[in-house]
């Protein structure tokens, strides 16, 4: 059974929502996730005086943010609290030098999150009860740098790139918040390392149903410019065409990026165009091909959600209806109670 806690800013329990008219979570891969919570007037005083919203059966902490009170002229009163889950804290951390990320992605975002907030220089930027959690063991590997961009900006850029996310997973128990890099399970019907997860009007597991193709800004080739003038400026190419498709240029101004390391150290020629082709693939993956499922899934049907098919997940999609079959990853859940 959901129960609903309203905690302080040090995880104590202020007391729990018991009653509410309607509760949005929304969970994303690629960007914040947000909740809405619609309740009784008399839960409002709870809500002004908490930091987080308590969820027992979410791994989802939220923060809040917006308690809202307002009553009409016919005495009609709305009273809700929305606020972004916990990674928002992240957003309170800035890049103030530059990061250099080299090996593995995962390796190097968790070390991204321990030196800006959770054992800084400066022990006023840590966010309290933050730790690193569980290692996923990821293969990806990276290099690039970052200067001057929120943390939690840049999390999502470069992961984003690699299709991996990260979350501040709260334990109750510990009252600690973990920081853990992810990625969704495979569930396409062309592996066989996980069960399949298939979405298709033939086996009547999705209804009201919106499928929609945009390719007015997306870009596949890229050429990003970085250190120098005129002729003597570094230009390396992305190529991420598909074959047989059209080439969709992109100018990438990466200037930003420095051949020192700020340590004393220079990239070699190598290291330094890897680190242009990285920028290269996190803008294209900006300007990506558009193409978006949106639906209810059946909860009586033959996928369970959380089991069978979460968020993040990479999933198969039939409408044979209009000859479409394609994969696609889960970004976005939104549950409604």
């Amino acid at each position: 059974m959901m129960r609903l806690l309203v905690l302080d800013e040090d995880f104590d329990i202020l007391g729990d929502v018991s009653l509410f008219r309607s509760l949005i979570w929304t969970r994303r891969y690629t960007s914040l996730g947000m909740y809405e919570l619609h309740m009784p007037r008399a839960s409002f005083p709870l809500l002004m005086q908490g930091r987080y919203l308590y969820r027992n059966d979410a791994d989802e902490l939220g923060l809040i943010e917006e308690p809202h009170y307002s009553i009409d002229e016919n005495g009609k009163r709305e009273v809700y609290c929305k606020g972004y889950f916990a990674e928002k804290l992240l957003e309170d951390r800035v890049l103030d030098g530059t990061f250099h990320l080299s090996g593995s992605l995962e390796d190097s975002m968790r070390a991204m999150v321990e030196r800006y907030a959770i054992n800084p220089a400066d022990p006023e930027r840590r966010i309290p009860h933050l730790k690193l959690g569980r290692i996923a063991g990821l293969s990806q590997t990276a290099a690039c740098q970052r200067t001057g961009c929120s943390l939690s900006e840049a999390l999502y850029d470069i992961g984003g790139s690699f299709d991996v996310s990260h979350r501040i997973r709260y334990d109750f128990l510990a009252n600690d918040l973990l920081f853990e890099v992810w990625q969704g399970k495979d569930r396409r019907d062309s592996q066989d390392e996980n069960s399949w997860a298939v979405f298709s009007d033939g086996f009547c597991n999705i209804r009201n149903v919106t499928y929609n193709k945009n390719a007015a800004d997306y870009k596949n080739f890229a050429y990003v410019a970085g250190e120098g003038e005129g002729a003597e400026r570094t230009i390396v190419t992305v190529d991420m065409r598909r074959e047989g498709e059209e080439r969709r240029e992109l100018y990438v101004d990466a200037r930003d990026l420095a051949r020192d390391d700020g340590e004393g150290n220079t990239l070699s020629e190598a290291d330094y165009q890897e680190q242009l082709r990285q920028r290269g693939r996190e803008k294209l993956s900006q300007y990506r091909m558009v193409e978006t499922v949106d639906g209810g899934v059946d909860p009586h049907a033959n996928l369970v959600y959380k089991k069978d098919f979460n968020l993040g997940d990479l999933c198969t999609y039939i409408n044979a209806e209009i000859g479409i079959m394609t994969e696609k990853r889960i970004t976005e859940v939104t549950e409604t109670y």
